[in-house]
């Protein structure tokens, strides 16, 4: 028998990953020190009631920003604007998730044509990355639980929404396999705009998947990059003033939003 020098108990997927103590250090003393000035600034917007006067400003700048790279290299185009609700009506906005990208593309979305903002439900390990998480914050993204009901993003959503705004999420939790590949979609959505008595916007976006794979680290600049809206869903507004709403009737709600979604697919 061939003895190993490995220790019996060590499986080579468990291996600890060692942090990079350069990459440790550039976060430590420069990162993280600009992330909490960030959000101090944000923070101190939001005490003085600022928020529509420079966070919203902000916003827009990316807007323009980020159309100027998508709509140049890949062809961005968004089709069905007339059907967003004007300022001050609310909805929850369901897309389909197929990159870590969406997020951004929500925000040129609703901000290009519509001038609306979207606060975007997005999972709370994105908010630990230095200089991310205070971007998209500034971009109206909130933190969301993952695999439990997270009752506090919950009740923050339902505020935005009774205060007039659009909020954004992904009812299949994760990416999804890309194309018409989605997932088992989440109920959360359904209860949402039940609760806040709004419509259901659904978005089909197109391509991202392409333009950059899992397997590449560069994009693919030949691809196209489509987002649609549909019109509002509002079949569930039979259940506004029911307190008690079957699970299988809050999936049958969700079943037809991703229909209407894959419906919204250009490919």
């Amino acid at each position: 028998m061939v003895e190993s020098n490995k220790p019996e108990n060590e499986k080579p997927e468990e291996k600890e990953k060692k942090e990079n103590p350069v990459m440790k250090f550039f976060s430590d003393t420069i990162l993280r020190p600009m992330d909490k000035v960030f959000d101090g600034i944000l923070k101190a917007v939001e005490n003085a009631g600022m928020t529509n006067q420079i966070q919203y400003p902000f916003y827009l700048t990316q807007d323009m920003l980020w159309w100027g790279i998508t709509h140049n290299l890949f062809g961005f185009e968004i089709y069905g604007s007339e059907n967003v609700p004007p300022e001050g009506k609310a909805a929850v906005v369901c897309a389909n998730h197929q990159s870590l990208f969406d997020p951004v593309i929500y925000c040129v979305t609703f901000a290009h044509y519509s001038r609306r903002r979207i606060h975007v439900m997005g999972k709370e390990e994105m908010f630990t990355v230095p200089l991310i998480q205070s971007y998209i914050k500034w971009c109206y993204a909130f933190p969301v639980k993952r695999g439990e009901h997270d009752e506090a993003a919950y009740q923050k959503a339902l505020d935005f929404l009774r205060q007039g705004e659009l909020v954004g999420m992904y009812p299949e939790g994760t990416t999804n396999l890309g194309e018409y590949g989605f997932l088992e979609p989440k109920t959360g959505a359904a209860r949402m705009a039940i609760d806040a008595k709004v419509p259901i916007l659904p978005v089909g976006i197109t391509g991202v998947e392409r333009i950059l794979p899992r397997s590449q680290n560069f994009p693919n600049l030949s691809e196209k990059l489509t987002v649609k809206i549909g019109e509002p869903i509002t079949i569930h507004e039979k259940f506004f003033d029911k307190k008690d709403i079957g699970h299988d009737d809050l999936k049958k709600i969700m079943d037809l939003v991703m229909e209407k979604i894959k419906g919204l697919l250009l490919y």
